[in-house]
């Protein structure tokens, strides 16, 4: 869905996280499964499966929670988040939910779902979360909840634990209730840690690049429906330029729009625009890849990176899991970092720079990273 521009001329573009895009292109089959099991939620019935979309940075997780988000509210769900802080303990968590619910600490009563009264019990977690989360849906009955859990993979087994557990009890009851998640590639690793029916209950969806259609779409469309259209070339070297990597595709869009604008005050983004972008997104990108590297430093692990960028550029891009799998014990058995190849493929995962996009392959997470790593070699 294209957003309305308000104010002609303005630019329409907007890198950054967690910021929506003026159009959310490339995901309607996400958009299709979250419309599904609104559509259930706000009949009164819970959804049988919960969502989780799982991926590197930069692609649009979070702004497609918001979008979703959206899209609930519209329907007259009540929408409520649990944020990453509640997630490190079990206190916090219970803390967060009666904060939520606007119950003093350990009096949760008068709850409206069956199966769920009487005061919260501190050797029972499971037991104390579904009353809770039972109190949080009923504290408005007339309305179904959806709760949004963001960076999910910070979420220890021990708190995931009772609160998957507590859901599955409250929706068993029939309360209406959906949980919608996002995360790292490690989410749906470490959410199955914490139960093992989550692989049931959750649809694990990954959210990856766009195709190049998409990012075409994704530049083009804002930029005339905001009055400065793009012209073929210009489009053309911007979405090379991007990777289709939906943050790129804003970084670069903005710059292009910005370029115009300079030049002229009515014409479009043309291919010099679109040179003078590249030119100038050249330098945000290589900070954004100096940044990664530094987390890597900070997690002990930028050893394994220039050695991975090699083995990812011997296979073109997509490395068997096996050949991974392989490659990480080589560098763990060598002293080179100081985990073992499992705790290694997790670190590096979760920073994101590589992925499992499908079953048996993975990828470089962030386009054009290894090229970075060669370079810095």
């Amino acid at each position: 869905m294209l957003r309305d521009m308000t104010r002609p001329r303005k630019n329409p573009f907007r890198p950054g996280p967690g910021v929506l895009p003026p159009l959310l292109a490339g995901r309607d089959a996400e958009l299709a499964l979250a419309e599904r099991r609104l559509g259930d939620l706000a009949e009164g019935v819970s959804p049988p499966q919960d969502l989780l979309f799982y991926g590197p940075r930069g692609n649009g997780k979070t702004t497609l929670l918001i979008e979703i988000e959206s899209r609930a509210r519209d329907r007259g769900l009540r929408v409520e988040s649990l944020p990453t802080h509640a997630l490190v303990g079990i206190e916090r968590l219970v803390r967060e939910l009666h904060d939520q619910t606007g119950r003093l600490k350990g009096q949760v009563t008068g709850v409206s779902i069956a199966g769920f009264g009487g005061a919260a019990t501190p050797d029972l977690p499971t037991e104390n979360i579904a009353r809770l989360l039972a109190s949080w849906v009923a504290a408005d009955a007339r309305r179904p909840l959806v709760i949004v859990l963001d960076e999910a993979q910070a979420m220890p087994p021990e708190v995931g634990a009772p609160l998957f557990e507590g859901v599955q009890q409250v929706k068993g009851r029939g309360a209406p209730l959906l949980m919608l998640a996002a995360g790292t590639p490690e989410a749906p690793r470490r959410i199955r840690q914490a139960v093992t029916f989550t692989e049931r209950g959750f649809v694990e969806t990954p959210v990856g690049r766009l195709s190049r259609t998409d990012t075409m779409t994704a530049l083009t469309e804002p930029a005339r429906a905001a009055g400065r259209p793009v012209v073929d070339d210009a489009a053309s070297l911007l979405a090379e330029q991007s990777q289709d990597y939906p943050f790129f595709i804003q970084l670069l869009g903005r710059a292009a729009w910005d370029a115009a604008a300079r030049a002229s005050s009515d014409g479009g983004i043309s291919l010099r625009a679109a040179q003078e972008a590249a030119t100038e997104c050249r330098k945000v990108i290589e900070r954004f890849y100096a940044d990664r590297y530094e987390e890597a430093e900070t997690r002990r692990i930028e050893a394994v990176l220039e050695p991975l960028a090699r083995l990812f550029g011997e296979h073109d891009g997509r490395v068997p899991r096996s050949a991974l799998k392989t490659r990480l014990r080589e560098f763990s058995e060598s002293g080179s970092v100081p985990l073992d190849d499992l705790a290694l493929r997790q670190e590096l995962s979760d920073l994101g720079v590589v992925w499992s996009a499908e079953p048996g392959v993975w990828e470089m997470g962030i386009p054009s990273f290894a090229d970075y790593l060669l370079r810095r070699a």
